[in-house]
């Protein structure tokens, strides 16, 4: 098997996550309180944000393949865990090793393909192989959402959904193993703890005190923070359509936002994994790769605009479409934004480097989702997208200026 096909397996398998659909139900089928599920999800990202930094850092010094170990043995223990799992306490430990897994995958992988595109000498063709790869996962996630349906439907059991999760993670596990040990890149000596904090706090410092790092990082924390923040309003756009639907074709609410929900996401997730394989041919129509992103910027920004006065005027089917432009735009966006990074740093730091993107991203989604939900509340979901798309077009502005 060649490495471009073991890289697009890992993705592929990745997103074979049976759970993410149903894990709010699963939790409210324990009998846990909103209190005690917004405990969990606030514990899931605390023990993200601590670790995430330094987990960077143990890849670039312990080797990338394996962090990639550590990721998804932790995946195996959570998908354990939470089929065993029958009260609040025995939730912790399953979401402090999916947590794991999380900061331990982020940015690593991608470090891996271009220390192998590094080693083949192919690194002018690192956004098409990475938009290849990324690819496979948004196929990885269109498939889950069908089967996460049946094994829901046939076993009405959410608990099944975390035995089922267990499988395509055993079976990546294996993949990661059969990674050749050149893309295992380390230091040669065994560093310790205090080692690892050192570089941590080193290539942070390095990263945003150097400009086209930083540039990179602010660009994406603006992208995507706003991107993940609107994607959520989605579900009660579908929901109000369900209800149309509903009385319209006279089936129950459930059943029509049911279907209509694993509809459009499993078009969504197709439409991704298209998106993602062009990107480098999108790419290619630009003077360079940062005028495509400043493009993507402005269009988003346009995008998003639409959708609030879609939202406004009630037309869905609109808005929803809407939609479905940006969920392609965001998958042309990563490739072109991933490559970037590996102009600007080395090999010894790069997975610390696409980590600390991870975490600025995250404190971007953390500032604008309550901002965002402050205007949902008060105005509307319109208001909300207005927001947003002015923050998405100051972005797109800055980055004009700073070109």
């Amino acid at each position: 098997m060649t490495m471009i096909r073991r890289f697009s397996l890992y993705g592929f398998l990745k997103n074979f996550d049976f759970s993410e659909p149903f894990i709010i139900l699963f939790y409210l089928s324990l009998g846990l309180s909103y209190v005690q599920i917004g405990v969990l999800t606030a514990f899931l990202h605390i023990v993200i944000n601590i670790t995430e930094i330094p987990s960077g850092a143990f890849a670039d010094l312990y080797g990338k393949k394996t962090a990639m170990l550590v990721s998804l043995s932790s995946y195996i223990a959570a998908f354990a865990f939470f089929s065993l799992a029958r009260s609040f306490a025995l939730l912790i430990p399953a979401v402090f090793f999916y947590a794991v897994g999380d900061s331990f995958r982020t940015g690593t992988h991608k470090a891996i393909i271009f220390d192998w595109l590094k080693i083949q000498d192919r690194l002018d063709e690192k956004t098409r192989v990475y938009g290849y790869t990324r690819s496979w996962s948004n196929y990885g996630s269109a498939f889950s959402v069908i089967i996460a349906a049946f094994i829901v439907a046939f076993t009405d059991n959410y608990r099944f959904v975390f035995v089922f999760s267990l499988i395509p993670a055993v079976v990546g596990l294996w993949n990661m193993f059969r990674y050749p040990d050149e893309l295992n890149c380390c230091s040669q000596n065994r560093p310790g703890l205090g080692e690892v904090f050192r570089h941590s706090v080193q290539t942070v410092k390095s990263a945003f005190t150097d400009k086209d790092i930083r540039h990179l990082i602010i660009q994406n924390t603006g992208f995507e923070g706003c991107f993940n923040v609107s994607k959520d309003f989605l579900q009660p756009l579908l929901k109000a359509q369900a209800a149309l639907a509903a009385a319209a074709f006279s089936v129950s609410d459930k059943n029509a936002l049911a279907l209509i929900v694993a509809s459009v996401y499993f078009v969504l997730y197709i439409l991704s994994a298209l998106s993602s394989r062009k990107s480098h041919s999108v790419a290619s129509l630009f003077k360079s790769e940062k005028s495509a992103l400043i493009f993507l910027l402005f269009i988003s920004a346009a995008l998003l605009n639409l959708s609030c006065f879609a939202v406004y005027f009630k037309l869905f089917y609109l808005a929803i479409g809407v939609f479905m432009l940006l969920f392609i735009v965001k998958n042309i966006w990563v490739p072109i934004n991933i490559a970037q990074y590996d102009n600007y740093s080395t090999s010894s730091d790069q997975a610390t480097i696409l980590s600390i993107a991870s975490q600025a991203k995250a404190v971007g989604i953390s500032v604008l989702a309550p901002l965002a939900g402050l205007c949902a509340d008060r105005f509307g979901i319109y208001a909300a997208l207005l927001f947003l798309s002015i923050v998405l077009g100051a972005t797109a502005v800055y980055s004009l200026y700073r070109r």
